[in-house]
């Protein structure tokens, strides 16, 4: 009988990818959706990407409802859980988010450990990390460093992923079982987006290629390439030495100057719409007044950002791709789906 392991938010373009690797490896794979509308579409992009789906199931669930949580957690083995809501535009709320990231978390925690499931792989970002007052330039962060959600710089994004991973930590260290638990901090998610569903990451790769930015903001990210942060997920869940760590996967630190030259040399058809100079702060600022998603760049305008991901690296026994290839693959999956 093989291992079976509950998979939140299959639909998602980081899950889709996880349920790629846990069935590739031979796991059974029960994935959980909000709506089972997109069952079909999720299957059928498996099997476009030569994927056995014979043991895979689907279960609607809500994460902001008790119903169906320690049902669907019974018989499992491993929980990976990667659902949590990531806007495009950014609400002048800054809880807005917390509740579906936060609470949705715990009730997923806690089915699995009423369950008696052996090991939970949660998907947290470094957002979790690097956003806090009085930052030096560059500015370092690593695996104990957490983003400040009390700081009113801080937008509702941020604030949902940093008390969904913290209550995620403190409940697991109420119960003793913290080595129970692995967080995957990836940066900037980019790679093949597989299918038409929309998600962040594609959104603004989308408005790049589709000439959206005439210039771009001086910002500065850590790509992760999607591949990477699937096979991440799936070697922790029987690895002990990634039990009660948060891993960094990622690789280099990109401009967005960069990522639009990155584009431009391997995408010869939409090198005209892409930016070729940086905006001032200022004007980011003040369009952020207009196109609210601009307000997630805002804090960090400038800032050069540094981390070490070498341990997750060594603890994962895998090399994480280059940037480049992240940035080119997800280039080429928008154009390929024509959707720039």
């Amino acid at each position: 009988m093989p291992d079976k392991v509950l998979l939140t938010g299959i639909s998602g373009f980081v899950a889709k990818h996880v349920a790629i690797e846990l069935l590739n490896s031979g796991f059974e794979v029960l994935g959980t959706v909000r709506n089972k509308n997109s069952i079909e579409q999720t299957k059928k992009t498996l099997e476009e990407n030569n994927v056995s789906t014979e043991k895979l199931s689907f279960v609607e669930l809500d994460l902001l409802k008790d119903e169906g949580w320690n049902e669907a957690a019974k018989g499992c083995k491993y929980i990976i859980h990667v659902a949590s809501p990531f806007p495009f535009k950014v609400s002048n709320d800054r809880e807005s988010l917390t509740p579906a990231a936060k609470d949705g978390t715990l009730r997923v925690l806690n089915a699995g450990i009423n369950a008696g499931v052996e090991h939970f792989v949660k998907t947290s970002s470094i957002v979790c990390m690097f956003r806090k007052p009085n930052r030096t330039n560059p500015y370092t962060f690593g695996e104990n460093d957490w983003t400040d959600v009390e700081w009113n710089k801080t937008t509702d994004y941020f604030v949902s992923k940093t008390r969904a991973e913290k209550a995620a930590w403190d409940l697991m260290e109420s119960k003793g079982l913290e080595n129970n638990l692995t967080c995957i901090n990836p940066g900037f998610v980019l790679g093949d987006f597989l299918n038409e569903k929309s998600c962040t990451s594609m959104e603004y790769i989308k408005q790049l290629l589709q000439g959206k930015f005439p210039a771009a903001p001086k910002f500065s990210v850590m790509i992760s390439h999607v591949k990477d942060i699937a096979r991440a997920h799936v070697l922790s869940l029987a690895n002990k030495r990634a039990g009660g760590r948060r891993l960094i996967v990622g690789s280099e630190v990109r401009s967005i100057l960069e990522l639009s030259k990155i584009m431009a040399e391997n995408l010869p058809s939409h090198a005209k719409k892409l930016p070729k100079k940086e905006l001032p702060n200022f004007m980011v600022k003040l369009l952020s007044y207009i196109d609210t998603s601009a307000k997630n760049l805002v804090p960090d305008l400038g800032l050069t950002m540094q981390t070490d991901q070498t341990y997750a690296e060594e603890i994962l026994q895998m090399k994480f791709l280059p940037s480049e290839t992240a940035v080119i693959d997800a280039a080429k999956s928008v154009v390929r789906l024509k959707l720039a």
